[in-house]
């Protein structure tokens, strides 16, 4: 009913307690300390206390600034709480002693001071503890028990006053903050981290300096919006203060009237609070929440002027002036603060406290001590009376109401053009260029060398070729397109994307679906730019049972770019093939295309079933979570499924709505709280409900049965079975999970009876993916051996070569670590391909010379590594070769190395090893370094 998470009741009820406890004691000492000050001094002394108490503040403030660089944000508030619990006592037994009506001047001036130290106690837990969402959602809560205590101390003032003095009430006051001191020492002991409670200290003054760290037009503004209302608290107060003394001239009336009257406030604080906050957050957003208290004021000190010009300053008139001073108890506390302190959140979060915490310090006394001196002015030098000062306050509300308005219009600019640091996509440095300089031999004796059986003189032709000048030279260039030496090869292709000869197109095209020349081919065909897009489209249609191919094909086009790129992924968006919808999707994202009216409802339809398979992954995680832990294969790829379906919605929403939700890939790492606090203001921002509410739960979920349930009351998802939910994954669509999941859950039905899984092993053992294919027949071996034997005479009988292959080798497999999805998550758990996908992995693994070595053995490897350009990659285990030294489990060393050491290649195996010779290409291909991963896409 309240909106509280399961986790966060702990901290909340802490905090509500601690807010029930400083509203009771803010409540006892305003009313006490007003009260006998307003009867002990003058009406002209209100604002030169105002002056005073401004600039004490101000003071303060820069000193609470200047502690938050040397202190933890926690030992400042319990220092902070300690310091005005011994003031406040110390000031007690001096009017104990003295019975100096000074003392209550000095106190009157500390009823800010309980405001800045509930700012840096109070609201510096929320900033620190809650998240964007978190904040919004419960800020106003646990704000309610200040309001169920004020209503119970304001009311409980004129029956507390029959029964004690009106001064014994400050005691009270300080029991109730003795009560604070120890729920915030148990908030910060239970809740707050090392994380949490960073030391400052070490930032530069740079990087502290709210001009460097917020965007000065808001800062500005918040700062305005900080001081304005205080300005009108101080203003609007001494003219509600001098009208009621006018009215209750005995100090325990007065009290009295004080108490009901800020009860009555406190009661329909609540019940806006309440009812009525959130509501209107949520429909109409911040902008409510800023402009609600001057659009009050300005109504009532219109109401009061008009009144007050007609009938000069009678009831009506004070009845108008007390509204006015509701409005600045209930509206302010109820609706204006909350708001206010999401204004905060656009702010990074390491540099938000620092900015709360000059701002709490310095406008709000600024507010103060600009009230004070206008009031000094207008009412001792001018000597003018409540209704001039109505008058001069209502256009001081008309600026306020148009400053709130630039103020959400500044917020929504900073959450809009939030500034991220993304990591720099690494461009290759490394592209094939070839080593042979055109020489100078005349074009004939080029032509002569092309089929010459001395590869470097082919190389001399081709490379001399290309630099020929000669409209023919092309023609001498197809034959040394298929040459069988890599060297030739590669030197042809490169030269024939210098040449940009449409009619080596069809050859070029060849090339992209070898591994090893891939690259050397997209550069080569990229290089032919625009005119190229028109062939491109021709092939993309030819080639449409060719996944692959277009995948290429689309690659390049993305790589060409401009409009005419554009025009033709658009033309593809609702291809029929989901792998290559899905890529050109991503090409439009990464070339910042912003979609029509018409493409927006069908990528809107993709979206939703982007998150209709995210709801599922969550049901499934959910479902087997008892039986697998996080660290289990299941998981662990569950995880991945999630995370790839994921960034494939926010790709949708990138062309749909605009680069702000590249955002997302932010989520890891040292930004993520500034990346999700910015994604879920801007998806409340720009995105319409019906989209917004399928992504908040993404974004503003603090658990994941949390997400898991706000999914499934929009995708709806049965409970299934361990067993019914593995052949869920297992039959699901295999455009929507990577084959590897599905081999995984296949593994796991190993556990079940035969009777129940044969079926589903039977259908996917034939299948044409080797991965699925081979763990298939692997479980059905291990549970139904008869129906593995009948199984593969029926392949024998047919001549399946493709599965014959997959079903022989397990005859004699010892176990299941050999299999294929095994070998592909060991080397996936070595550094350098952790960042792979599944596609990636594999391609190294069926493109590599693997080896597996027991312990005590020597291996020759010679024969193995005399081709050039070789990387040795161990997944586990330890290799001795000599001079060269260890080489251990996750290392990725070039065999060109090892040989500059002097190492000879027959390694001894100092323990069971199992590692691949890979070729480089492949490494450079997808970005790989001795050190890690730079960048994985799957082309």
């Amino acid at each position: 009913m309240l909106n509280i998470r399961k986790d966060e009741e702990g901290l909340v009820a802490l905090l509500m307690s601690y807010s029930f406890f400083m509203g009771g004691a803010t409540a006892l000492f305003y009313t006490v300390v007003a009260s006998s000050f307003l009867v002990s001094f003058d009406r002209l002394i209100v604002p030169q206390v105002y002056v005073v108490g401004g600039i004490f503040i101000y003071l303060v403030g820069i000193g609470v600034t200047r502690l938050q660089k040397k202190l933890p944000f926690d030992k400042l508030a319990e220092n902070m709480l300690i310091f005005l619990i011994v003031s406040i006592a110390a000031f007690l037994l001096t009017y104990h002693f003295t019975g100096s009506r000074w003392v209550f001047f000095v106190l009157f001036i500390w009823n800010r001071v309980f405001v800045l130290v509930n700012g840096v106690t109070f609201w510096a837990v929320v900033v620190k503890l809650f998240n964007f969402q978190q904040s919004k959602r419960l800020s106003s809560l646990i704000n309610t028990g200040d309001v169920f205590s004020s209503v119970i101390m304001y009311l409980a003032v004129p029956a507390l006053l029959k029964i004690f003095p009106i001064d014994f009430l400050l005691i009270i006051a300080v029991a109730f903050l003795i009560v604070c001191a120890f729920l915030l020492r148990q908030i910060h002991k239970k809740y707050v981290t090392a994380e949490h409670s960073v030391n400052e200290a070490g930032r530069t003054s740079s990087e502290q300096a709210p001009e460097n760290a917020v965007n000065r037009t808001y800062y500005r503004n918040i700062f305005l919006l900080a001081l304005l209302p205080v300005f009108a608290l101080f203003y609007v107060e001494y003219i509600f203060f001098t009208e009621s003394r006018n009215i209750f001239p005995n100090k325990e009336s007065l009290a009295s009237f004080l108490g009901v009257f800020f009860g009555i406030c406190a009661i329909l604080e609540f019940f806006i609070k309440t009812f009525l906050y959130n509501k209107l957050i949520s429909k109409y957003g911040l902008r409510i929440g800023l402009l609600a208290l001057p659009i009050s004021l300005v109504f009532s000190f219109a109401v009061s002027v008009i009144y007050g010009l007609g009938y000069d300053t009678a009831a009506i008139f004070f009845a108008c002036v007390a509204l006015s001073r509701f409005f600045m108890s209930a509206i302010r506390k109820a609706i204006s603060e909350p708001a206010y302190q999401v204004l905060y959140q656009p702010i990074q979060a390491r540099f938000r406290l620092n900015i709360q915490g000059r701002i709490e310090g310095r406008a709000k006394a600024m507010g103060g001590l600009t009230a004070g001196l206008l009031l000094f002015v207008l009412v001792n030098l001018a000597h003018l009376e409540a209704l001039p000062l109505s008058i001069l306050f209502l256009i001081v509300a008309v600026g306020w109401a148009l400053v709130a308005f630039m103020g959400q219009n500044s917020y929504k600019k900073m959450v809009r053009e939030k500034v991220f640091r993304f990591p720099a996509k690494p461009s290759k440095t490394d592209l094939y260029a070839p080593h042979y300089q055109p020489g100078e031999k005349t074009f004939d004796e080029l032509v002569n060398q092309i089929f010459s059986q001395n590869e470097a003189e082919r190389i001399e032709a081709t490379i001399g070729l290309g630099a020929s000048n000669r409209f023919s030279s092309y023609k001498y260039l197809i034959p040394l397109l298929q040459d069988s030496s890599i060297e030739v090869r590669s030197a042809a292709i490169y030269t024939a994307g210098e040449l940009r000869r449409p009619e080596l197109w069809p050859y070029l095209m060849e090339q992209l679906d070898a591994d090893r020349y891939y690259s050397i081919t997209f550069e080569a065909l990229s290089k032919s730019g625009i005119p190229l897009l028109k062939y491109i489209e021709k092939s993309f249609i030819s080639n449409s049972e060719n996944r692959y191919r277009q995948l290429h094909l689309l690659k390049i086009v993305q790589n060409i770019g401009g409009e005419e790129a554009v025009r033709f992924l658009r033309r593809n968006l609702e291809h029929p093939n989901r792998f290559v919808k899905d890529k050109v999707v991503a090409a439009l994202k990464n070339l910042s295309y912003c979609c029509n009216s018409t493409e927006r409802i069908y990528l809107l339809n993709e979206l939703d079933e982007h998150l209709r398979t995210f709801a599922w992954l969550l049901a499934v995680q959910y479902d087997v979570t008892d039986d697998y832990g996080p660290e289990t294969q299941l998981i662990l790829n569950l995880e991945r499924e999630k995370e790839r379906i994921i960034l494939k919605a926010f790709a949708v929403l990138e062309v749909v709505y605009g680069s702000r939700f590249r955002v997302v890939r932010l989520l890891k790492g040292d930004q993520a709280t500034d990346a999700r606090d910015y994604l879920t203001e801007i998806a409340d921002l720009l995105l319409p409900e019906n989209v917004k509410n399928k992504i908040l739960p993404y974004l503003d979920s603090d658990s994941l049965d949390e997400m898991r349930n706000r999914y499934s009351e929009i995708f709806a998802q049965t409970e299934l079975s361990v067993e019914e939910r593995l052949t869920d994954i297992i039959n699901k669509d295999y455009t929507r999970i990577s084959r590897w999941t599905k081999a995984v859950a296949i593994r796991e039905l190993r556990h079940f009876p035969s009777e129940n899984v044969t079926a589903v092993l039977v259908s996917n053992a034939v299948s044409r993916s080797k991965v699925i294919s081979q763990t298939a027949f692997y479980i059905l071996r291990i549970v139904n051996p008869a129906r593995f034997r009948a199984l593969f005479e029926v392949m024998s009988r047919n001549g399946d070569q493709f599965h014959l292959q997959i079903m022989k080798p397990l005859e004699w497999l010892a176990t299941e670590e050999d299999l294929l999805i095994c070998k592909l998550r060991r080397l996936r758990e070595t550094t350098a391909l952790s960042q792979l996908l599944n596609g990636e992995l594999q391609k190294i693994q069926l493109n590599s010379a693997y080896f597996q070595d027991e312990e005590g053995e020597v291996i020759d490897l010679r024969k193995h590594t005399n081709a050039p350009d070789l990387s040795i990659l161990i997944t586990y285990g330890k290799l001795f070769f000599s001079k060269a030294g260890v080489i251990g489990a996750g290392e990725l060393r070039t065999i060109e190395e090892l040989k500059e050491t002097g190492a000879a290649m027959i390694p001894n195996v100092l323990e069971n090893t199992e590692f691949y010779i890979i070729e480089n290409y492949l490494l450079r291909d997808l970005n790989i370094t001795q050190n890690g991963t730079e960048s994985a896409e799957v082309r």
